[in-house]
């Protein structure tokens, strides 16, 4: 075995990537090297259930054909470089950001997906039921599950760990907002406060022989996405509960000591034998896994390289030292002409535009340009302050949208073979309630209707003369508000990476054609992702708008109470046209009424515009000559799918 190098990374620490000079060098001049080599290993009665028929249809995974003989995964190591591993914490209660998709191969989901995203019984689940009131969920747990240190995966595991991870201490909001809906023992009400050492009792616990359950105050089914593969975390995995209280005795000492090794309590096909923060994982294959036979990964090996740098991956790629790296795609000539080819995963990225609290019925300010103001225990007194917000007004926001050149940003970024003017901010083809009749799709580029529509709201255009639009200019009005003062409209992004390459220059489009069309005086902000959230989600910038990479959901029933259908605090803003419709969707149990409800509820926020999106991007990735074929997943940020590899002859 391998010598185990976890360097301690207390949880509330966020990581900004970026490659040691030494294995940037290494990569490009010869590989990274090796890691060392060491032993790593270290009820009450459910509700009335009947079966579910929600997300899709609950099959087992179809048996993948192996490689050929002479193309064996035996000793070949899988190398993969990507330019960021997250906040590269190791607790599943404090992982944040896309990239904790770095963390699944050492866990196995409760729910398996298969290549349609239809909900599979291969998982640590074998079945899964709904109570017939939609308020509880249940799993049946396989027997053969076992962690990395041997002991079985109990249901007493799988209950402790949905408590553990579900609570107002997680990093995640979604976690958070979870929280606030899982029934307890207690009132929900007893829960609130400053008590995040706290779990809620009973929500989450063993109700018959391997069977757990959980239970929510209202239906909440789109709870079995979050377990899922097609979920944004590890909330569907689960971790060994007495390795975890091995650890320490409070939270933060056991925190401390799984992001020290997480491996022991892991159940996932592989194990973790390297971690190097801001340089290198590497996970090597489990021989005994229950998922191997259906998805029989070609490589004993997997190595993933942190190179923040797109040269630098560009000449790992070219030297032969990488097997897949997310590159741009204007180097794709270069490299097709070297024996590479590109990949791209469906659906990945999509180009989030919003602004925080722009709706009147926002609890935060109340569409205003200033926070109302608050007494000693944070409660909003009084009547709002400061001037209406210009977005408050969908007019205007309609009007941003038809003003963007969609067609010209898609010729940025590579063609329409790669970017796509199609789906909301939320939705896309592959999710659910998407429909294929232009409802749920960008507006068009049309000035003329924007500038229409910001006359009709009292507001001055300018005398335009492009290619697209030649008009004067519309005096006589009020010149446009800009938000939080001055005379800029302020734009606010950050570097997205290599699955937007041209992030910034996408979002001097948009404040181009904003500043072209309408007259507003349009300032592009760039920052650091994680300062830029806070100041936002802080309130400190409401009415101002974030142009900004996201990902797309395959469940938006999540997202959408999020942004919108909080009344507590939709840190978007809250529509109240918007919280029945969603509250219906995540009700929703069959197939027929889900995809119906859940387009109701896309198309009502889509109409209310508090986001929107020009479209979105399938993320490119360069695989080396070594392999002939790989078909990463929809809807997944990062290199997924892995076991579909294949090697050449």
């Amino acid at each position: 075995m391998r010598p185990f190098t976890l360097p301690r990374l207390r949880f509330y620490q966020l990581l900004i990537p970026a490659a040691v000079i030494a294995m940037i060098v290494g990569v490009a001049c010869g590989g990274a090297s090796s890691p060392s080599t060491a032993d790593t290993s270290a009820a009450p009665t459910a509700p009335p259930a009947a079966p579910a028929a929600v997300g899709a249809t609950a099959t087992p995974l179809p048996t993948q054909a192996p490689p050929a003989a002479e193309v064996t995964g035996e000793d070949r190591r899988l190398v993969v470089l990507t330019e960021s591993f997250g906040n590269e914490v190791w607790d599943p209660k404090y992982e944040s950001g896309d990239k904790h998709v770095w963390h699944f191969p050492l866990h196995s989901h409760l729910i398996t997906t298969d290549d349609e995203l239809n909900y599979t019984k291969d998982g640590l689940a074998t079945d899964w039921s709904v109570s017939e009131d939609g308020n509880s969920i249940s799993w049946t747990l396989r027997e053969d599950a076992v962690f990395h240190n041997g002991d079985p995966v109990t249901p007493e595991d799988a209950a402790w760990y949905l408590r553990y991870i579900q609570d107002d201490g997680a990093r995640s909001v979604v976690r958070i907002r979870i929280w606030r809906l899982v029934a307890a023992d207690e009132p929900n009400e007893a829960y609130e406060g400053d008590n995040t050492a706290r779990e809620k009792e009973g929500h989450a616990r063993v109700t018959g022989p391997n069977e757990i359950t959980m239970t929510f105050v209202r239906p909440t089914l789109n709870f079995l996405a979050d377990v899922s593969e097609v979920g944004g975390g590890t909330a569907g995995s689960v971790m060994s509960k007495s390795y975890f209280e091995s650890l320490g005795t409070d939270d933060q000492a056991r925190s401390d000591g799984l992001i020290a090794n997480p491996n022991p309590g892991a159940a996932g096909p592989f194990d973790l034998v390297n971690f190097v923060s801001g340089t290198q994982i590497v996970y090597e294959k489990r021989d005994e896994h229950f998922i191997l036979e259906k998805r029989p990964y070609p490589f004993d090996t997997l190595e993933i390289n942190l190179v923040s740098e797109a040269a630098t991956r560009k000449a790992a790629l070219l030297s032969g030292e990488a097997d897949i790296s997310p590159i741009d795609v204007d180097s794709r000539e270069e490299l097709e002409a070297a024996g590479l080819q590109y990949r791209f995963g469906p659906e990945s990225t999509v180009i989030w535009i919003n602004a925080w609290n722009c709706s009147a019925d926002a609890p935060q300010n109340l569409g205003h340009d200033q926070s109302r103001q608050q007494d000693d225990q944070g409660a909003y007194i009084g009547d709002p302050v400061g001037n209406p917000l210009m977005c408050q007004d969908k007019r205007i926001r309609h009007a941003l949208d038809y003003a963007i050149d969609k067609e010209a940003i898609q010729e940025l970024v590579g063609g329409p073979d790669i970017f796509h003017i199609a789906g909301t901010a939320a939705a896309a083809p592959s999710g659910i309630g998407y429909r294929n009749d232009g409802t749920l799709d960008p507006f068009p580029f049309d000035p003329v209707k924007a500038r229409e529509l910001f006359v009709e709201a009292g507001y001055n255009v300018p005398e335009v003369n492009t290619d697209a639009l030649t008009a004067p200019a519309v005096t006589g009005l009020q010149d446009p508000v800009m938000p939080g003062g001055g005379d800029e409209w302020n734009v606010w992004t950050w570097e997205a990476g290599a699955t937007v390459p041209k992030m910034l220059q996408i979002v001097e489009f948009v404040c181009d054609d904003w500043s072209t069309y309408l007259g507003l005086n349009c300032k592009v902000n760039v920052g650091e992702e994680a300062a830029i959230k806070d100041r936002q989600y802080g309130g400190e910038i409401p009415g101002q708008y974030l142009v900004r990479s996201n990902e797309h959901s395959y469940d938006t029933g999540s997202k959408l109470i999020g942004r919108f259908g909080d009344p507590a605090g939709s840190y978007i803003s809250y529509d109240p046209l918007v919280e029945p419709l969603v509250a219906t969707a995540v009700s929703s149990t069959s197939p027929e009424a889900q995809e119906e409800n859940y387009y109701q509820a896309l198309r009502q926020a889509h109409d209310g515009h508090w986001d929107f999106a020009p479209g979105y991007l399938d993320a490119p990735y360069a695989i080396s000559a070594r392999i002939d074929d790989w078909r990463p997943r929809a809807l997944r940020p990062s290199p997924s799918a892995l076991w579909t590899i294949r090697w050449s002859q």
